[in-house]
């Protein structure tokens, strides 16, 4: 028997190979896929290469090409960006390894069934060979750009305490509440801990040993839960019984539950302590930010960049139409 899975991937290839090849064979353009576009230093990028990002930046976020090539100096403007930090990390000799990269991939690659990460690239037309070398240089930009802005000092808490005050409204929460949860297969055992729980036991030792038992995670109370995300009558119990108080057996379709609230509270502003770390990483990135931008102006003025806007304004007028 044949196997479908391997028509679909024929069906895939043949269906990407026609159509390389018919618009390879079929675009009104003149130029040489090999004819320089951009300089970056030592770096060339070709007419073809413009072509594949275009594809590529198509593919990516589902637009037709024409629209990619309507706004075709925003990308060059990537394009740039790029060349000059994989520049700068050739003359400094920074690298990525083969072992970073396969590590890299398999962290990817691990979450889809087998040959199917392939098969999604095929369906995209997108040759794996070519990927591996897109995301290859993607990872050494994000190594080269960790390097360069390592350096940067620590978000005070002046800083990070400045940002919440003049922001609070940006971290509200709904109503909340923390609990102690214990998750049971079968009503049996659900009353046996219900039993164990007023005869004194703790809880929380009953959360691990059941969650052991049957594979279901319990909550140890530990972390705010808000109300929209519990299907009734789970959210109805939650927010209602008295805190402090062991609820009856909640029984659900998939399980039993026994529930006590430790903390509940009405919509409000979150504690400065609960959103530092938040707040600590959006100044960071920001901080990251305005020193990867100084350091692009830096780099233009340290390596030559020349851009053929005549050929490039040639290639969009003849691909917008196309």
């Amino acid at each position: 028997m044949i196997n479908i899975n391997i028509i679909r991937v024929f069906v895939s290839l043949f269906f990407c190979l026609f159509l390389i090849f018919t618009l390879s064979a079929c675009s009104p353009t003149t130029e040489s896929n090999k004819t320089v576009v951009i300089r970056v230093g030592d770096r060339v990028v070709t007419v073809g290469d413009i072509k594949r990002e275009v594809r590529i930046a198509s593919v990516e976020n589902n637009i037709p090409q024409k629209e990619v090539w309507s706004s075709i100096n925003e990308l060059v403007n990537r394009i740039v960006d790029e060349a000059l930090v994989l520049e700068y990390g050739e003359k400094n000799g920074i690298f990525l390894n083969e072992i970073e990269l396969e590590k890299a991939i398999q962290n990817i690659v691990k979450d889809y069934p087998e040959n199917s990460f392939n098969e999604m690239l095929l369906s995209r037309c997108i040759d794996y060979n070519e990927w591996k070398e897109r995301f290859s240089e993607h990872l050494l930009i994000k190594k080269i750009v960790k390097e360069q802005t390592a350096s940067l000092p620590p978000v005070s808490y002046h800083a990070i305490k400045s940002y919440y005050q003049e922001r609070k409204k940006d971290f509200l929460h709904p109503s909340r509440a923390k609990f102690v949860h214990v998750v049971t297969k079968t009503r049996k055992e659900a009353e046996a801990v219900l039993a164990r729980i007023k005869g004194g036991e703790d809880i929380k030792k009953l959360v691990k040993e059941q969650s052991l038992r049957s594979g279901i995670r319990g909550d140890y109370g530990l972390h705010w839960k808000a109300r929209y995300i519990f299907p009734s009558p789970l959210s109805g119990i939650i927010f209602t019984i008295p805190v402090g108080k062991v609820s009856n057996i909640i029984k659900t379709p998939n399980a039993f539950h026994i529930i006590k609230v430790l903390k509940r509270e009405p919509p409000g502003v979150k504690d400065l302590l609960e959103v530092e770390g938040e707040i600590e990483n959006i100044l960071l990135n920001k901080a990251v930010e305005r020193r990867y931008t100084a350091w692009l102006k830096e780099l233009r003025n340290n390596y030559p960049v020349k851009v053929n806007d005549t050929l490039l304004d040639k290639l969009r007028d003849v691909n917008e139409n196309d």
